[in-house]
């Protein structure tokens, strides 16, 4: 992320000062630096922050229901930097040991899995309040600098065959993109593609002070490549402890985590657009929280989190909002 880390500093204590629910803790647990400096915004081990387990999962009542945030300060405030505007998602499995993990909700591999929920994650249609599939149109409110069409396009899907490493950095994650990109001519960076790498079980992730599962289950940030900006969601494989929530499988957990980050990279692409007064973005301040299965067509799927709304507009809020039927 670009934002100055002493500007979230001043926004953290101003928050307390005026009685804002975040605390210097929970500042600290979703933020951290790259290897290189970068300031990244993580989403934090659900054991490592303030959490309402009695409220894990969202009550299953019928209609849009808003909760209250769980974490932050105010609504979501535009910093006039870009949004994706006709987003895409194209995931990359380390290897083939990841691809073939055991998926959930019927699939038979998480490959399957990750594929069958992008693919439905957005309805394509404009939002409404009374579209039980708004998981994802309901970012559309974001649009400022550029305006976030309402579909998410599933680009495709690559099996890669690295051998399993104990650790990767941040700068190393560009690395490997860099050169994936070289190896497969077919698949084309650009800017408005957000990049997901799915890691094998027992691969750490670090950043200067934290690493996954111990730390946080998944990141999203850009880096620039051939002058191009590339935006990347970082999944760390979930079957750690620090990334467990009771009832939920490792895909289950990996569809939620992918939920939050995709968003995440289209409403702030590169950590200068919407957040809130203390640094905050859109899922954050609805993560780990009533959680809930996406519905299509009269049934419940995918297992993914709240999204946070500023209302007004036409849309609901302020507040974190799951559209049950």
């Amino acid at each position: 992320m670009t934002r100055l880390a002493i500007a979230f500093s001043l926004a953290a204590i101003f928050a307390v000062a005026v009685g804002g629910r975040v605390t210097r803790g929970e500042r600290d647990a979703f933020h951290d630096h790259s290897d290189t400096g970068r300031l990244v915004h993580v989403l934090p081990s659900p054991d490592i922050v303030p959490r309402d387990t009695a409220h894990l999962n969202a009550p299953r009542e019928r209609g849009l229901h808003v909760y209250s945030a769980s974490y932050g300060s105010g609504k979501l405030r535009n910093h006039g930097g870009h949004e994706i505007p006709f987003a895409g998602f194209y995931a990359i499995f380390w290897n083939s040991t990841v691809a073939n993990s055991a998926g959930s909700q019927g699939y038979p591999t998480l490959e399957a899995q990750i594929a069958a929920f992008a693919q439905s994650y957005s309805d394509g249609a404009a939002y409404t309040q009374t579209d039980t599939a708004a998981d994802y149109t309901i970012i559309t409110q974001y649009s400022a600098t550029d305006t976030i069409q309402p579909a998410l396009a599933y680009v495709g899907a690559t099996v890669d065959s690295q051998a399993t490493q104990s650790t990767i950095s941040d700068s190393g994650i560009h690395t490997y993109l860099a050169s994936f990109f070289k190896a497969h001519p077919g698949v084309t960076p650009n800017a408005n593609t957000v990049f997901g790498i799915y890691f094998p079980h027992g691969m750490k992730i670090t950043l200067q002070r934290s690493a996954s599962c111990s730390a946080f289950c998944g990141y999203h940030s850009s880096f620039s490549y051939n002058g191009i900006d590339v935006k990347y969601a970082v999944f760390p494989f979930t079957d750690c402890s620090g990334c467990t929530l009771s009832g939920k499988t490792v895909s289950d957990i990996l569809t939620i985590v992918s939920s939050h980050e995709i968003r995440e990279s289209v409403t702030d692409a590169d950590g200068t657009a919407w957040y809130d007064a203390v640094g905050y973005e859109a899922d954050d301040k609805c993560a780990w929280h009533n959680l809930y299965q996406m519905s299509r067509s009269g049934k419940s799927t995918f297992w993914v989190q709240p999204e946070y709304s500023n209302g007004g507009n036409g849309f609901p809020g302020p507040g974190c909002v799951v559209p049950l039927p």
